[in-house]
């Protein structure tokens, strides 16, 4: 027998030995989901995912092409156990950042909206070895003890075997020099602070856990070395011990701090520890400890470890956005609790949050970030439909005022000026260069990318628009604001079918976020779906409560689908309500425009100019208002407003 024909042989036997021992896997683009190893690889390299993930991947990737619905993936997964839908939506938008969906195409996972989802991408089933060298070294190896065996004699096979040999050597350690390169070159580019766990009960441990990661967020994104997610984004950790590499994968980052707080007799211990998300490798820990009353010493040691862990590095002053040191420590707990509720986004949150930032200026007057936050919240009480802009903006102004007087740096303060100046002056150049000040003070404070985002959206300017809530995103993936941002963006600029996809991946994030569903119906009421705007505006009534906005919007999506009764059933409502007159003019016009009223509609548009209404600051863009942007009134009214 020849050399090649004896290769041709065993080549053959050890095809058939695989035969018999592979196992199933499933592939599609460059992913495969190996069902008996319970991993997801990528070009055959893991991927890592928690273990519901994977099931719930496996589980749309076996009935690829069909609906499956949320009860059914619920029931299959989280068997036997309580779940929220909202454990599924976090899951499902883990599982697209871990298969690379870009954020505007779904490219593997569709959500179907009400009912589920459906995997799209081609999978087709395929074998996989039981046993799989490890890459980089050659299928040599494995006939090579056959081959010595058979042709121990021949001196010229010999040598050839010794030349294989080397050469397969080669490529091993050329393979192995690779992965060890690799492996020392992974640079940590994101990372999230999660909030210290509690270690023994203690009323003033929410305070140092919060803490303790709100400064290391600051100190850390401060150097504009590294992007962490800000201390809003992480908040949602506090209320119970999160898994880490979910959190992890769930923020999108490299890796993740975590870690509890213990306090003792005299002294409070910290115990840390970074954890690499893609394998769960931990990269660093420290017990740090220091007395009772040097709790801004031990938040500094605990950045300043994890900061030469990173190879990043830190200034001298590294507490510029801190300014805390002369800071009663209850005035900055009380802080934080502010930003807590400011962070859900709700009315009762907002009210909540004012309560706090409040009782914490009482604590110290001095304190300009408590100031700030107050600002934060009296925008969003008329962003929100909570408050009219007559009254949630000046004073939105003169703390935002106060708390840059006492300490300028404060990005915070900057942005809130920026939407008083945008919202409720009409200052365009003025709230431009607020939002401008903002980013430069604090390149990774998102929400001024994304405030900065709505105020470009609504100059007409598109394409800057998009960079600032893309680079928003980046900073804070999860934000259901910022997201829905990235839909009214696309809505702007009539991309409806992208403004549609970025609303629904909100709703995929939290099926109870009104606004989302508020602002879907818009795009489809532009697109000429009203039953489908109809469905989404009571849905936000259903979630957030009736308010004078949503209102409007459902009597225009009435009246252009021909249910004339009620568009004029809830116009005369709300002409006769006394609530948020400012937003009720505006209401009334796109109810107007929708009957086909022009004159009334103009009339009304003009009547919301004189209330100031927030809502006209999108009149030049709108595209519910493009029934009357020919006429010359509406283009006089816009001139009025310096556009």
């Amino acid at each position: 027998m020849s050399f090649n024909e004896s290769k041709k042989h065993l080549k053959s036997d050890v095809g058939s030995t695989k035969g018999k021992q592979d196992r199933r896997a499933y592939k599609f683009g460059p992913f495969s989901v190996d069902e008996s190893e319970r991993q997801l690889l990528r070009n055959s390299v893991p991927i890592s995912v928690t273990t519901k993930a994977f099931e719930t991947l496996l589980l749309l990737v076996q009935r690829s092409g069909h609906l499956v619905e949320r009860s059914e993936i619920i029931q299959a997964v989280w068997p036997s156990s309580f779940v929220e839908e909202g454990n599924l939506s976090v899951t499902i938008h883990m599982l697209r950042k871990a298969l690379g969906d870009d954020g505007v195409e779904c490219k593997y996972i569709e959500t179907v909206a009400k009912r589920g989802y459906r995997f799209v991408g081609e999978a087709r089933e395929v074998a996989i070895p039981e046993t799989q060298l490890p890459s980089g070294i050659s299928k040599t190896w494995l006939i090579l003890p056959e081959m010595l065996r058979r042709y121990a004699t021949s001196t010229r096979i010999i040598l050839s075997i010794v030349f294989l040999t080397l050469v397969a050597m080669a490529v091993a350690f050329s393979g192995v020099r690779a992965w060890k390169q690799n492996e020392a070159g992974m640079k940590i580019r994101s990372l999230a602070v999660l909030p210290f766990r509690a270690w023994n009960p203690d009323v003033a441990q929410d305070y140092y856990r919060m803490g303790l990661a709100d400064a290391i967020i600051t100190k850390l994104a401060s150097t504009g070395q590294i992007i962490v997610r800000p201390t809003n984004a992480v908040l949602k950790y506090s209320d119970s011990a999160a898994d880490v590499l979910a959190a992890g994968h769930e923020q999108n980052v490299d890796a993740v701090l975590a870690g509890n707080i213990e306090t003792l007799p005299d002294r409070i211990r910290a115990n840390a520890q970074l954890v690499r998300v893609s394998d769960g490798k931990l990269l660093w820990a420290a017990t740090i400890e220091e007395s009772s009353q040097q709790i801004f010493a031990l938040e500094d040691e605990v950045a300043d470890r994890v900061a030469q862990s990173l190879s990043i590095h830190l200034p001298a002053k590294t507490d510029i956005h801190l300014k805390r040191r002369d800071t009663d420590s209850k005035a900055y707990q009380l802080y934080l609790e502010g930003l807590y509720f400011w962070n859900k986004r709700t009315e009762e949150g907002l009210r909540r949050s004012i309560e706090y930032f409040q009782q914490a200026i009482a604590e110290d007057a001095q304190y300009a970030p408590a100031y700030a936050g107050l600002a934060d919240s009296y925008v969003l009480l008329d962003s929100y439909g909570v408050e009219p802009a007559s009254k949630a903006y000046p004073v939105a102004k003169a703390t935002a005022l106060k708390a840059l007087q006492l300490d300028d740096s404060l990005a915070e303060a900057h942005a809130s000026l920026g939407m008083v100046y945008f919202y409720y002056e009409w200052n365009w150049p003025e709230a431009a260069n607020e939002f401008k000040r903002a980013i430069s003070l604090n390149p990774n404070y998102a929400l001024a990318h994304s405030w900065y985002a709505l105020n470009l959206g609504a100059m007409g300017r598109y394409d800057e628009a998009l960079d600032q809530v893309r680079r928003a995103q980046v900073l804070d993936p999860i934000s259901l604001e910022i997201n829905t941002v990235v839909g009214r963006i696309y809505y702007l600029s009539r991309k409806y079918d992208r403004s549609v996809d970025a609303y629904r991946k909100v709703i995929d994030l939290d099926p109870h976020y009104a606004r989302a569903h508020a602002r879907l119906g818009m795009t489809y009421a532009a697109e000429g779906d009203f039953g489908g705007a109809i469905h989404e505006f009571e849905e936000a009534q259903r979630l957030s409560g009736s308010d004078p906005y949503l209102m409007g919007l459902l009597g225009y999506a009435c009246a252009r689908s021909g249910n004339k009764v009620r568009a004029l059933k809830l116009r005369q409502e709300l002409t006769q309500s006394t609530r948020q007159k400012d937003v009720r003019a505006f209401s009334i016009a796109l109810i107007s425009i929708g009957l086909g009223e022009g004159d009334q509609a103009l009339s009304w548009l003009a009547k919301s100019y004189q209330d100031r209404s927030s809502y006209m600051v999108y009149a030049r863009t709108e595209p519910l208002l493009d029934p009357v942007r020919a006429d010359p009134r509406f283009a006089a009214l816009l001139n009025q407003m310096r556009f």
